[in-house]
């Protein structure tokens, strides 16, 4: 069973994400602050930590270097109300796997939950994410086309991907294919099918790629 760590300040949503979770069959530990958190990591072992931003004493950022002594291979979500993408690119760097921006649909918090775990075993970790790499990412046309297509379609094979994006060069897309890759922002399932990442959704959701 997957186990499921959130801190949360906010106790009616709190109490709200954990019945969420525990209906879609997840085993959870609510707490209301980072520290107990990081208390918590260290008698239990979690498949993944949802760390609000902001919360009275250490914010959710500061606590991962802590959770991931504890944890190694958990992966962490940053949960925010005041999400931009340089919120995003910052908690990246500093280890999380994803950002999630409040109010979010129980739809979203539970994809991002199966995403961020699925991506933690597929890649390594986002803390080496480079904001200049997601900047030159989207400074071209043809990638831009490439994650508007992925957040239409939600997950696409390489030759779907060459004719929606309308590209005929199958070597020249898969360059840019590389270095979406690269970025953090595209990914590869396990049946070799292209998906965005949750920075790619987050990026799709929160940057004008027109």
């Amino acid at each position: 069973m997957t186990r499921v760590l959130i801190a949360e300040d906010d106790e009616d949503l709190r109490t709200n994400m954990v019945d969420i979770l525990e209906l879609e069959g997840f085993d959870v530990i609510a707490v209301p602050s980072a520290e107990e958190a990081i208390l918590a990591c260290q008698t239990h072992s979690f498949d993944i930590a949802l760390m609000d931003l902001v919360m009275s004493g250490m914010t959710g950022v500061e606590a991962i270097s802590n959770l991931r002594q504890e944890n190694p291979f958990m992966a962490v979500v940053i949960v925010t109300a005041y999400a931009t993408v340089d919120t995003a690119v910052d908690a990246m760097k500093k280890g999380a796997d994803s950002v999630l921006t409040k109010p979010f649909k129980s739809v979203d918090l539970v994809m991002t939950i199966r995403r961020s775990i699925a991506e933690k075993q597929l890649l390594k970790s986002s803390s080496d994410i480079d904001s200049d790499s997601v900047y030159a990412a989207l400074a071209n046309p043809l990638r831009r086309e490439t994650l508007k297509s992925l957040g239409c379609h939600k997950e696409l094979k390489f030759m779907d991907l060459c004719r929606l994006v309308g590209v005929e060069d199958h070597t020249k897309f898969n360059f840019h294919l590389r270095q979406l890759k690269k970025a953090g922002l595209v990914m590869q399932n396990e049946r070799k099918i292209y998906i965005l990442t949750n920075t790619g959704q987050f990026v799709l959701q929160h940057h004008n790629l027109s």
